[in-house]
């Protein structure tokens, strides 16, 4: 059952990158940060307590992200990750200023960092921007890197070592894999206010990456098992158009997964379209893998296998195909 625990608002398409995995819409639009708080205050009494911000580079609205932050304290949520390539500023003095402002607004969530084979990182200014979060949030344990994994499986192992050097850390390795940037501090505590501030942890978050619609991703073995949407699916995912998705990941620009727009549309009318909606039932009710079963017993063929449900359910959204339900 779609159950929505948290926002994230892209207030902007615009990047600074252009990153050949990037599937973002460049649409001109910008999200009004007033639109966001009316919306945050609609969702605030039906239990949506934490609120996250994507893009797009959503550092590039950073008068949006104070306002919006400011909002969420007032309303007493929660903040979940900020999102971010970690290299859109023009200057140290930028850097250091925006971050300050975001603080001075009581952001206090994750920043993730994008790293990964499909990025082509500036080193010196990707550690800059660590340096500065932590200077600035006076800890060292605020934020993560999110690697989208490529189908042959490559890591950025040699930035990460790299950073990791640079920052003062090492790599944390298990059977192979990285799984975090560490220092003395975090390994050795001393058990006091001060050691735990200068302690550096930076975890990895590995999101697999998902063909899109348009792609042969029908090679494999096996079908997907369901999750139904399990962890970051349930949210309410706002484009910088207003447009808001049932959906976390890329193939949320499509019209099945678009539930309404703000600022016409609050929560009691997000969640009844919701619940109307045969693509988001599908996900999070009836399990995109019964719906496979039920489409191919009505005669539909596909391509081939696929193991990657976010490709299928692009697939099926971009394709029209006439949803079943199943029988209750």
């Amino acid at each position: 059952m779609f159950k929505p625990e948290e926002i994230i608002f892209a207030p902007t398409a615009e990047c600074n990158l252009a990153c050949p995995h990037c599937r973002v819409t460049r649409i001109p639009d910008r999200l009004a940060a007033g639109d966001a708080i009316d919306f945050m205050k609609s969702c605030r009494p039906h239990g949506i307590e934490r609120v996250g911000f994507s893009g797009g580079e959503p550092y590039l609205r950073p008068d949006f992200l104070c306002d919006v932050s400011r909002a969420a304290v007032g309303l007493d949520m929660l903040f979940g990750r900020l999102m971010t390539n970690g290299v859109w500023f023009d200057s140290p003095e930028q850097l250091q200023q925006t971050l300050a402002d975001l603080h001075r607004a009581g952001f206090d969530g994750k920043f993730g960092v994008s790293v990964d084979s499909y990025h082509d990182p500036n080193l010196r200014d990707l550690t800059l921007f660590f340096q500065t979060v932590f200077s600035v949030w006076g800890r060292r344990d605020c934020c993560e890197i999110i690697s989208a994994i490529p189908p042959d499986g490559a890591e950025p192992r040699e930035i990460l070592e790299v950073l990791a050097e640079r920052l003062g850390g090492r790599l944390l390795i298990e059977d192979g894999v990285p799984y975090s940037i560490v220092n003395p501090a975090f390994l050795n505590p001393g058990g006091n206010a001060a050691d735990e501030a200068e302690a550096l942890v930076i975890d990895f978050v590995r999101v697999p990456y998902s063909a899109s619609a348009d792609e042969n991703a029908w090679t494999s073995e096996s079908w997907f098992e369901d999750d139904f949407c399990r962890g970051p699916g349930n949210v309410f995912y706002v484009h910088p158009d207003g447009s808001v998705a049932a959906c976390c990941g890329f193939a949320n620009e499509n019209g099945g997964l678009i539930i309404g727009r703000i600022p016409a549309d609050g929560y009691r009318q997000l969640a009844r379209r919701a619940a109307a909606s045969p693509v988001v039932q599908a996900c999070f009710e009836d399990g995109l893998a019964t719906i496979r079963e039920l489409l191919e017993a009505k005669g539909s063929e596909f391509p081939g296998k696929t193991a990657d449900r976010c490709f299928f359910c692009d697939y099926l959204a971009k394709h029209d195909f006439p949803i079943p339900r199943r029988n209750r």
